[in-house]
Order: structure tokens, then C-alpha cells, then sequence
């Protein structure tokens, strides 16, 4: 029986024609090698499918086991872009136009659970003359960016940022950055660069998110100073934490707030041309924090959000995500996640919209969405 030519690879047969080929092995007794010969396979691939059926041929359901599964970088599921993401793709680049085409991957991934071609999209966005041509980069990398402290108050760094409004009046934009996740837990402006602003914006840190282990900022006059023992480090000293006070060109210690910095100029401040009171900044920067910490895949942590490892979910969703990957959740999408006193959920439901959820409407009284 010739099943199939045998120069074509295994990732392009079908599965019904795995599942009949091997069926056909058995109720014909054909030698293993023999039928993976045919088939143009090792012998060890047509094992592996025999074990994902579980040597069971009278359930025809089994079947689906052998529909290939793609890896979500090197073989994504949808080859041509469906006509609600292009959509999607020109809203998010109106209001973020600084967005690549992994990013908008990973967003997709992240948001619908929806796996698409890097390359496409990035052919997307230059037909409709959303994306200027590559630069190559020849810089050399002076240093390595990539370590990352193990828990999400761990260490937090903070630095300052200098905004200049309308009219040349100077504000200073002091975020507090959890270095593990890279959410950020505040992002406040102060009129005047000063110690006790900066301490005043850690006080509410600290009620709010409890205690870090580590600060890590610059050897700047509002934290340190060379001749005294400064208040900021006085209230470190009361709290218990460690103070980690960076020079110049430490990227491996600032690179993180450094690149937020870099990111709320291109994707906020210049995206807004720029903001005329404090009051406005403030506003379209709390917007934009609510969007990087929940809404923003980022890169440096596998395309998930800031939330996700802060909140502690970032194994629960990556193994809820891993299904999709594989083709068990074709039908499905992820609803929320959340973690409750220590309690983490991930809850997926059908794409339908027919997901049943009970809201608290009154106190003692439920009603069924």
C-alpha cells in the first residue's frame, strides 16, 4: 500500500493519514520500519504516534492526537491575518504606534490567544505604511542586561525623569519599578526635585504594596549624598531595606527604569506631543501606567504582562498559554486570572461569548450573567 511519497516531510502529512497508516500497520502486520519507510519517517516518529494513540484504533476520536502541534515563534497557526486582527492592528497602532510586529504578536497571544505570523504582520504594517525599514544594529553590547532579581518586591528600582510642559516648566516624574515583573507600582510627578517628595512617594509605595527587600536608584542629591546619612536613607534604614546606589553607565542595575523611561517618552509623552499642565501629565500618565502594567506584553519577560508576574501568575498562564500552542484550546480563549490570598485561577471559556459568569450585584444577592 503507498500511503504516501516518501520525500515529503512528516510535518505535512495529514493526521488522518498517520492514523490510517498505522492502523493499516496493524491490521496488516506490516514491519514497523517497513511503514515509517513508507511514510518517509524515522522509526522513532511513528513509535511517537503510536504512543499518543495509546495503541487504541476503535475510538476514532484519538485521531486528533496526531494533528501537529507549532511552536509559537517558528510555526504559527495562522498563515494569512483573519480581517478582525488587521483591524485591531491599525487601532492599537494609532494609539501606540511604536508597537512592532512582535510586540503585536505577543499581544495577540497574551490577549486572545491567538497565534500569528510574526512576519506577516510585519508586512502588514508596511503596506499600510505603518513601519519604516529595519536598521541593523551594529552597536557592540557593553553589558548584560538580562538578571532580574526572584520575587516581585524583591528589589524595586526608582529614578527620576525630567518633563519639561508647555511654556519650558520643569516637573520630575518619579516611578517606583518592581525589578522582577517591571510593574510599575507608582509614576507621580513632583514640581521640585527634592528628597522629601521622593520620600513622600515611597511612604505611599510602601502602604500599598508593603515593604521591598532592595531600592535601587542613583547616586542622585534626592537620594545619597557624600557628606551625611540622608533622610531616604534614614526610612530605609527604619523599614529595613537595603539601599543599592548605582553610578553612571549601570544598566545591569537602572536598565530597567532606564527603559521604561525610554518607553513612556516614545509611547506617552511624545505620542500626547507633549503635556501643558502637571494635571494633564499626570492624567495621561496614570492611563498609560494602567496599559503597561496590564495591557502591554513585554518582551523581556516572554510576552506576558507586568501583572502577570506580579501578581504571581506567571507560571499559571504560561501553562494555560502552552495549551493553545499545542491545539488543545482551539475553541477557547482566556476570560481572567487572579490571585486571592495566595488562591490563583485561570479561567478559559468558550469563544462564543456563552461563558456563565455570577457578578455580586447587592450585598447577600447574586445574579447569573
Amino acid at each position: 500500500m503507498s500511503i504516501i511519497n516518501n520525500k515529503r516531510s512528516h510535518n505535512f502529512l495529514r493526521y488522518e493519514e498517520k492514523y490510517f497508516a498505522l492502523k493499516n500497520y496493524f491490521e496488516n502486520d506490516i514491519p514497523l520500519t517497513e511503514l515509517a519507510s513508507t511514510l518517509g519517517v524515522g522509526d522513532s516518529t511513528v513509535r511517537n504516534w503510536l504512543n499518543k494513540i495509546e495503541f487504541d484504533f476503535t475510538n476514532i476520536e484519538r485521531l486528533k492526537r496526531l494533528k501537529p502541534t507549532y511552536d509559537n515563534r517558528r510555526n504559527p497557526i495562522h498563515t494569512d491575518l483573519p480581517d478582525w486582527v488587521k483591524n485591531e492592528i491599525l487601532t492599537i497602532k494609532k494609539q501606540h504606534p511604536t508597537m512592532g510586529a512582535l510586540k503585536l504578536k505577543q499581544y495577540f497571544f497574551r490577549s486572545h490567544q491567538v497565534i500569528l505570523s510574526e512576519k506577516k504582520i510585519y508586512f502588514f504594517l508596511k503596506q499600510n505604511g505603518l513601519v519604516s525599514e529595519r536598521k541593523k544594529n551594529t552597536e557592540k553590547k557593553k553589558h548584560d542586561r538580562s538578571f532580574e532579581y526572584s520575587s516581585p518586591m524583591e528589589a524595586v528600582q526608582v529614578d527620576l525623569l525630567t518633563i519639561t510642559l508647555t511654556g519650558n516648566q520643569k516637573v520630575y516624574l518619579v516611578t517606583f519599578l518592581a525589578d522582577y515583573s517591571r510593574f510599575i507600582l507608582l509614576s507621580e510627578y513632583i514640581p521640585v526635585k527634592s528628597m522629601t517628595g521622593v520620600i513622600k512617594l515611597l511612604t505611599k509605595v510602601v502602604k500599598k504594596y508593603g515593604v521591598m527587600n532592595y531600592i535601587i536608584c542613583d547616586k542622585g542629591s534626592e537620594f545619597v549624598s557624600w557628606q551625611s546619612f540622608t533622610e531616604f536613607e534614614n526610612l530605609l534604614c527604619a523599614l529595613d531595606v537595603e539601599l543599592i546606589a548605582s553610578g553612571p553607565d549601570t544598566p545591569q542595575n537602572q536598565g530597567k527604569i532606564e527603559r521604561w523611561h525610554k518607553t513612556f517618552r516614545n509611547d506617552c509623552e511624545r505620542a500626547h506631543k507633549g503635556f501643558t499642565y502637571q494635571a494633564e501629565a499626570q492624567y495621561k500618565t496614570d492611563s498609560f501606567v494602567n496599559y503597561y502594567n496590564y495591557e502591554r506584553p513585554h518582551q523581556a519577560i516572554g510576552g506576558l504582562f507586568p501583572a502577570d508576574r506580579f501578581y504571581g501568575l506567571a507560571d499559571e498562564l504560561e501553562n494555560e498559554l502552552q495549551n493553545y500552542v499545542n491545539g488543545n484550546r482551539e475553541e477557547q480563549c482566556i476570560y481572567f486570572s487572579c490571585n486571592i490570598k495566595g488562591k490563583k485561577m485561570v479561567v478559559s471559556g468558550p469563544r462564543d461569548n456563552k461563558l456563565s459568569i455570577y457578578q455580586n450585584i447587592e450585598e447577600d444577592t447574586w445574579q447569573k450573567n
